[in-house]
C-alpha cells in the first residue's frame, strides 16, 4: 500500500512537472509572438515615419525653386543640409544628394540611344583615374545599348555573361541602379566601392553634370587635363554658393588651362532634376531605412521615381 502511495505522488509530481514545462513553454511562446508582433507594428510605424521624410523632402526641393526663386542648385542651400529632428516619438534622420553632380552611367548613351562620346570620354578619366580599367567603360555601354554586338575589345554581351555561374543575360535597356555595374564585366566589389561614389543611374540619358554639386573627382573628368587636384581647387572656387551661371564656371581663372569645348557646354549646368533621399527613422528599438530617387521638374513639381528600402 505504501509503495502504491509512493509511485502515486511520483506521478503526481511528474504531471505537475510536465504541467509546468507546458505551461512556461506556452507563456515564452506566448511572449515571443507579442514581441514579434510589436516589431512587426513599429517597423511598420517607423517606415511610415520615413515616407513622411520623403514628403518633408519633396516640399524643400519645391520651395527650393517656387518660393525660393533660385534657379541654380548648390550645397549651401536648404535641401543640401542634413535634418534629424525628433518626432512624435521617433527620431528622423534625412539627407538629400544631387545625382546630377555624378556621372550618369546611362549618358553613355544619348537621347537616340547611340554612343554619346563626350560622356564615354569622362567616364574612361574616371576609370583611369581610380587605377581600373578603361575597357569597363565598354562593357558598360554594351550593358545598356539595345544591340547585342560587342564594343571594343573591353565589350561584353550574352556571349560573356552566359558563361557565368549562374549564367545571365545582358540588360540591353538604361540602368534602374548603378548597382548593376556590379554585374558587368570587369567590375568587381573591390572596382565598384572605387567607382560607387562618383556615379548614378538616371531614368534619362541626356542629363547635365551640375558643377555646383559635383566632387572633385568628376570634375577631373571633364576635361583631359584636369587632375583632381584642380577639381579640388574648383571646389574650394565655388564655395558653398556655387556658380551663377555656367559660363561664370567655365571662364573662371582656374579653368583658363582647361578650356570646355562648345559642343561639351550644354552637357553641363548649374541647375540639377534629380535627387537622392537617404531618410532613416527609428521608433521604439526598430530602424527603417528608405531610399528615394526625386525628380524636380522646372515648374517645381516633384515626383518619386523609385523606393528601396535599405540600400539603394
Amino acid at each position: 500500500m505504501k509503495q502504491q502511495q509512493g509511485v502515486a505522488l511520483i506521478t503526481a509530481v511528474l504531471i505537475v512537472a510536465l504541467v509546468t514545462a507546458i505551461a512556461v513553454a506556452m507563456a515564452s511562446k506566448q511572449q515571443l509572438d507579442i514581441r514579434r508582433s510589436a516589431n512587426i507594428f513599429n517597423n511598420d510605424i517607423a517606415y511610415l515615419f520615413a515616407l513622411g521624410a520623403e514628403d518633408y523632402a519633396r516640399n524643400v526641393l519645391e520651395w527650393d525653386i517656387t518660393k525660393d526663386g533660385s534657379k541654380i542648385d548648390h550645397t549651401g542651400e536648404n535641401w543640401a543640409q542634413t535634418v534629424s529632428v525628433p518626432v512624435e516619438g521617433a527620431m528622423l534622420t534625412g539627407t538629400l544628394q544631387d545625382l546630377q553632380g555624378l556621372i550618369n552611367l546611362n549618358s553613355l548613351l544619348n537621347s537616340n540611344g547611340e554612343p554619346n562620346p563626350i560622356m564615354q570620354a569622362r567616364f574612361k578619366r574616371l576609370l583611369k583615374q581610380q587605377d581600373l580599367e578603361e575597357a569597363i567603360a565598354d562593357a558598360v555601354l554594351d550593358w545598356i545599348d539595345k544591340d547585342i554586338e560587342s564594343t571594343g575589345f573591353g565589350g561584353a554581351e550574352d556571349d560573356s555573361y552566359m558563361l557565368q555561374m549562374p549564367p545571365y543575360r545582358a540588360a540591353n535597356s538604361l540602368m534602374v541602379s548603378s548597382s548593376e555595374l556590379m554585374l558587368i564585366k570587369g567590375v568587381d566589389a573591390e572596382a565598384y566601392s572605387k567607382l560607387a561614389p562618383f556615379v548614378t543611374a538616371l531614368p534619362k540619358s541626356d542629363t547635365a553634370i551640375n558643377v555646383n554639386t559635383a566632387p572633385a573627382e568628376v570634375l577631373a573628368t571633364l576635361t583631359a587635363s584636369l587632375t583632381v587636384a584642380d577639381g579640388e581647387a574648383l571646389v574650394e572656387a565655388r564655395g558653398e554658393e556655387g556658380f551663377d551661371k555656367i559660363e561664370s564656371f567655365i571662364d573662371h581663372n582656374l579653368m583658363t588651362n582647361h578650356p570646355i569645348p562648345e559642343n561639351e557646354r550644354n552637357s553641363l549646368a548649374v541647375e540639377s532634376g534629380y535627387f537622392l533621399l537617404d531618410a532613416m527613422a527609428e521608433f521604439d528599438q526598430s530602424i527603417a531605412r528608405l531610399h528615394s530617387l526625386l525628380k524636380r521638374n522646372p515648374d517645381g513639381g516633384v515626383h518619386v521615381m523609385m523606393r528601396s528600402r535599405g540600400a539603394y
